[in-house]
């Protein structure tokens, strides 16, 4: 890990993130040039936040990819981050001395961090970026009530549907994605059985709502994928 010199493009990436919605340009850059902004690069397999190490701060990814996973089952990954994904909500503005999950560099990263303090300037000052965090955790909290509705509960076409989505939303809502783990780890992490997982991806492939190359998977029609509109016979 090392503290890496500000540049312009971090800047931009900044700019482009959800706190900044509706927002001119200048504030992100004067949040850019806050002493409590800081960029850091990660080596692959380097801990960024561990259960009991961890900053106050909200994490974007610049460069790299970076996973969240649980330590007791480390087949289990919760969620992967590229460029633009934001991981640390969780620790921001909570009383828990143990962080939800470990966060790791898949290779070679580069992380953006608003610290808390910067957060708290940003939203005493400008109402508009204090609405955008708060819808961002609103849509986070009914986006995973229905992913923990079908992780227990659906269809198996329905859980890699929510999987996909939850792919999506980390990484701006890209509609082209990489599954961050082999079909027999997803298979595991979404509680059904191989064959369920391919039929699953026939399903979704056969109804024109997603095309997938290997680990590569383009949504094709994101509104079906939400709406649950698709055949299932898994």
């Amino acid at each position: 890990m090392k503290l890496i010199k500000k540049q312009n493009k971090y800047c931009l990436l900044l700019a482009q993130s959800f706190l900044f919605n509706g927002i001119e340009k200048g504030v992100a850059e004067a949040a850019f040039q806050n002493s409590e902004f800081s960029c850091m690069e990660y080596e692959a397999g380097e801990k960024i936040y561990t259960r009991s190490n961890y900053k106050k701060s909200l994490g974007i990814v610049f460069s790299g990819v970076v996973k969240a996973m649980k330590p007791e089952n480390e087949n289990l990954i919760m969620n992967t981050f590229y460029s633009g994904g934001i991981f640390g909500v969780a620790c921001l503005f909570n009383n828990s001395r143990r962080y939800v999950s470990e966060i790791i560099a898949v290779k070679k990263s580069r992380v953006l961090f608003l610290s808390q303090q910067l957060l708290h300037e940003l939203f005493e000052n400008h109402t508009r970026i204090a609405e955008n965090y708060i819808s961002y955790l609103s849509d986070r909290i009914c986006f995973l009530n229905s992913r923990i509705d079908n992780f227990t509960g659906g269809t198996a076409v329905c859980r890699l549907a929510t999987f996909l989505l939850s792919l999506s939303a980390q990484n701006e809502y890209s509609l082209v994605l990489e599954l961050p783990c082999t079909l027999t780890q997803l298979a595991n992490t979404l509680n059904i059985g191989r064959a369920s997982l391919y039929r699953a991806f026939d399903d979704l492939s056969d109804t024109g709502v997603i095309t997938r190359e290997g680990r590569k998977v383009t949504i094709n029609q994101i509104e079906r994928l939400r709406s649950g509109q698709f055949d299932d016979e898994s």
